[in-house]
């Protein structure tokens, strides 16, 4: 068997959270649908109030043990995609409304995915600094392999390496985090600066990647000039060019 279903999570052998991530996708799509009828397909209820609830329930759902995933950046993109599609459904958005999905955010007050992961990560790396040292989670993160080797290629990420990601990403310093960790009030207000920094930042690179797209899309596109040599025909890349000859101008085979 490949995976066994743990309670809260599921775990496998391989060591990647993506058969945890569908099932928790599987449970929040199960927990909008089961208050579809009642609250957000009720036009007696307010949409902030709609909101309220999609927060405590549905990403409550979605994002049930995040703070010991080691994701990828296709992880993050398929909780991304969850999330747009049932915020664009409770704000009732046609994509013909060419709404960013940072603009879907704004609308319902609620940060990225990727940013209350990065939290939650921090928060639980100081509940474990805080343990006794010989609990089984300060086993875990500070222990290390006697034995065996990684195979060739990219390795695999550690949750060590997403720890240090997420360090980075809030702007804490790596040497210094673990004394930080140890005061509790001081650490929440370190993870919540950190998050508000990188979800600033975060927009502010879909923003700006948005406006090179647009801009790249407004310029005028320029004239072919690769010319076909049987039929003089213009291509603007030699790609074109040979994919044409291919079907157009070679010989088919005669079929047996």
């Amino acid at each position: 068997m490949d995976y066994f279903p743990y309670p809260g999570s599921i775990l496998s052998k391989t060591p990647t959270c993506a058969k945890d991530i569908e099932n928790r996708i599987k449970a929040a799509h199960c927990a909008y649908g089961r208050l579809s009828h009642r609250d957000f397909n009720n036009h007696a209820i307010s949409i902030p109030t709609k909101f309220m609830v999609f927060r405590a329930v549905v990403l409550s759902t979605l994002l049930c043990a995040c703070e010991t995933w080691t994701l990828s950046r296709r992880d993050i993109k398929h909780l991304e995609s969850f999330q747009q599609r049932k915020l664009r459904q409770l704000l009732n958005t046609p994509w013909e409304m060419r709404l960013s999905n940072n603009e879907i955010l704004k609308r319902a007050r609620l940060p990225s995915v990727e940013a209350t992961i990065l939290q939650h990560h921090l928060r639980w790396a100081g509940h474990v600094v805080r343990m006794d040292p010989s609990r089984l989670s300060g086993i875990m993160l500070y222990g290390e392999l006697n034995e065996g080797t990684r195979p060739h290629g990219i390795p695999k990420l550690w949750y060590k390496d997403q720890l240090k990601c997420s360090l980075k990403q809030a702007g804490i310093n790596l040497q210094s985090w673990k004394q930080l960790a140890n005061h509790r009030v001081t650490w929440r207000r370190k993870i919540r600066d950190g998050a508000e920094s990188f979800e600033t930042a975060r927009k502010q690179q879909d923003e700006d990647r948005r406006k090179r797209r647009h801009e790249k899309l407004n310029q005028p596109r320029p004239l072919p000039s690769i010319p076909c040599d049987h039929c003089q025909r213009l291509f603007h890349h030699r790609l074109g060019l040979q994919s044409h000859i291919r079907h157009r101008h070679q010989p088919q085979m005669a079929k047996p």
